[in-house]
């Protein structure tokens, strides 16, 4: 756990960031948030065969740190639900909000206290969102109380490795990163998954070498020092169930 202040500047820290996103659409320099479509497809594919046509069409889904769209918006399953901190903020601004599905039912709210009834998500998603929170820990029973016997959590986190894992976490403790107040690892999550009484069934991790790559030629000075100084993120991605023993 962080604390609560460290939390807000997180949260600050990301507020500036969708504004300054949504000023770079309106003026034509970025595309508008297609990355939630990849993110849906990619998730889909990971996913596999763990839920059948007719299990998707009654489907309960929950997105917690949706971001201003989600990828529940390009998710054509059941009922959709998101929570979202910044919610409040988001709504307020179309140019952040028009890739939604209306039928998607958007609440503000953070994920360590979740209005939900036991065992009443069929899947979870929690993508790019657990080194944003507050109480890591806490978000995972939340999800572990909601999630029906058979759900599944889907899971995307940016992970750090070797000398870039011990910088990342100075800097984060700095406030130099202000918008990541965790630092993860393979193993760490690996482990926090396990003992929050998760079960990993599938996983697969983004190329370390490969990102770092991309950072050292990219055209950017901060992707530049992130590349040359081992500080490169990369994604661990898990589908992850109840453990059996822990099952009510």
């Amino acid at each position: 756990m962080v604390s609560r202040k460290r939390w807000l500047t997180a949260q600050k820290y990301e507020r500036s960031y969708w504004e300054r996103l949504a000023n770079r659409i309106v003026s034509g320099v970025t595309g508008q948030l297609s990355w939630y479509e990849w993110k849906t497809s990619e998730m889909e594919k990971r996913l596999g065969n763990y839920f059948n046509t007719d299990e998707k069409q009654s489907a309960k889904v929950l997105e917690i740190g949706s971001g201003p769209v989600g990828i529940v918006s390009f998710l054509k399953w059941g009922k959709r639900y998101t929570v979202d901190p910044l919610e409040e903020f988001y709504r307020t601004n179309p140019v952040l909000t028009n890739l939604r599905d209306p039928v998607v039912y958007y609440a503000e709210g953070n994920g360590e206290q979740l209005s939900f009834k036991d065992l009443y998500f069929s899947l979870v998603i929690l993508d790019n969102v657990l080194d944003h929170v507050h109480e890591a820990g806490s978000i995972l029973k939340e999800i572990y109380r909601v999630l029906s016997e058979d759900g599944l959590l889907y899971l995307a986190v940016n992970v750090h490795a070797g000398v870039g894992t011990c910088l990342h976490s100075i800097l984060s403790r700095l406030k130099i990163d202000k918008g990541h107040p965790y630092t993860f690892t393979i193993k760490s999550v690996r482990c926090f998954l396990d003992g929050s009484s998760f079960s990993i069934v599938s996983e697969s991790i983004s190329d370390y070498y490969q990102a770092r790559e991309q950072d050292c030629r990219s055209a950017s000075l901060k992707s530049k020092i992130k590349g040359y100084t081992g500080l490169s993120e990369f994604v661990y991605y898990a589908v992850c169930q109840k453990k059996l023993s822990q099952k009510r």
